[in-house]
């Protein structure tokens, strides 16, 4: 019985041959694809592992940069205070400055303004003692023609004076002469006038005379401005 088999069985035994050596290839497809999947667990562990670290160094990288900018900032913000300040004294020392320099232009401009009002006032005073000058000059050399009139004039007077004074002598004493007859006339008995009475009258005229004859000093005096 156990030598013959019959198809039946032939079949079963086939059928579980198969069967088995199935569920073995399906057990071994299986640990392969969990050994598979380990393996690509663990390289993405590994994976993760060094991208955490290369995170963590980012990190600290990020932490000594931020470092580095947070004194940067102090030492920035420092720098801002001081240039502020000093932007401020520069600020307060340009303002004095103009200041200063509106009050100089204002001085300046009133020294100005009070030269050219010197200026001005000199140059007036300069024309008004130009035209004094010029009116002195006319006036002086009105005087100098009237004093060489004057002086021509009293030299003509005290030529005719002298003259007249000469003359008058010799009336005086061509009227003695007649009287006393010393030119061999005889006396004009008309007259009425006796050789005293003559010599009395010839005396007088001659005091006359002498009293309208003008002295020598009258030229110069005369001369004189």
């Amino acid at each position: 019985m156990n030598q013959a088999m019959t198809p039946a069985r032939r079949v079963l035994l086939t059928l579980g041959a198969t069967l088995s050596l199935a569920c073995a290839a399906q057990d071994d497809n299986h640990a392969s694809r969990e050994k598979e999947a380990l393996r690509r667990t663990q390289a993405a562990l590994r994976e993760a592992q060094e991208r955490q670290a290369g995170l963590a160094r980012e990190k600290e990288d990020l932490a000594g940069q931020r470092d580095k900018l947070g004194e940067a900032a102090k030492r920035a913000q420092g720098q801002l205070a001081e240039s502020r300040s000093l932007a401020a004294r520069v600020s307060a020392s340009l303002s004095q400055a103009n200041d200063e320099l509106a009050a100089t232009k204002a001085r300046d401009d009133a020294a100005r303004k009070e030269l050219e009002d010197r200026l001005a006032d000199q140059a007036q005073r300069l024309v008004a003692a130009q035209r004094l000058a010029d009116e002195r000059a006319r006036a002086n050399a009105a005087l100098a023609a009237l004093l060489e009139r004057a002086t021509q004039s009293l030299a003509k007077a005290e030529q005719a004076n002298t003259q007249m004074h000469a003359l008058g002598l010799q009336m005086i004493e061509r009227l003695r002469g007649r009287e006393s007859g010393a030119d061999g006339t005889v006396t004009d008995p008309v007259l009425g006038f006796g050789q005293v009475h003559l010599e009395n009258e010839a005396e007088a005229l001659r005091d006359k005379l002498e009293a309208v004859k003008l002295p020598p000093a009258a030229r110069s005096a005369g001369a004189a401005p």
